[in-house]
């Protein structure tokens, strides 16, 4: 791996941590779940981290998020037995990473990373849409049937469907809050270039 790559990757690792412990932190705070009694949240913001990350970053991503779930999960819950969550974390992100192979493969939509920076409309986030879509489809099956397994506690609809809305809830949210920070920022950037 030259310099030059390391050293990207090194950046969007850093940066996706951060952003990501951060994320789920926040959520953390004010959903105040305790992780034994966990039925899933109707706003799960860091799936939003794992959607914007693994659109824009691919593979790149995953290390980070993986570590940053983690992270996040000792921090917020210090004292719990917690193997269940890890297996959760894992098929979360498989799921993101599936979803954007097939929403690629299908070629339903066109992204490429540079696209955040155009103008805003339906044609450029029509990835990342079906993305939300899809993973948090996947999430909800796959990581109920893979927790339900670890807990042998019998897989309940009302849990996956809470899932599938907290997924695109949360992603919504979040994603939301990334294009009005960027157009913040841009706004601002011009602001500064003219004058």
């Amino acid at each position: 791996m030259s310099k030059s790559k390391l050293k990207n990757f090194l950046v969007i690792s850093i940066t996706v941590y951060f952003i990501t412990v951060f994320v789920f932190s926040f959520w953390s705070g004010l959903t105040q779940q305790n992780p034994q009694a966990w039925i899933g949240s109707l706003a799960y913001l860091p799936h939003g981290c794992k959607v914007i990350f693994i659109c824009f970053f691919r593979h790149k991503a995953v290390p980070a998020l993986f570590l940053a779930e983690f992270t996040g999960q000792q921090l917020e819950w210090p004292n719990t037995e917690m193997v269940y969550m890890y297996a959760g974390s894992i098929t979360s992100i498989l799921s993101v990473l599936l979803a954007v192979e097939i929403v690629k493969w299908t070629q339903i939509a066109n992204f490429k990373p540079s696209d955040i920076f155009l103008e805003i409309n339906f044609t450029n986030y029509k990835f990342i849409v079906f993305v939300i879509i899809l993973s948090g489809l996947f999430n909800s099956i796959f990581t109920n049937l893979v927790l339900s397994q670890l807990n042998q506690i019998p897989i309940d609809v009302g849990v996956i469907a809470r899932f599938y809305a907290g997924d695109i809830i949360g992603s919504s949210l979040f994603i939301l809050f990334v294009v009005i920070a960027l157009k913040l920022l841009i706004t601002q950037k011009n602001k500064e270039l003219n004058q």
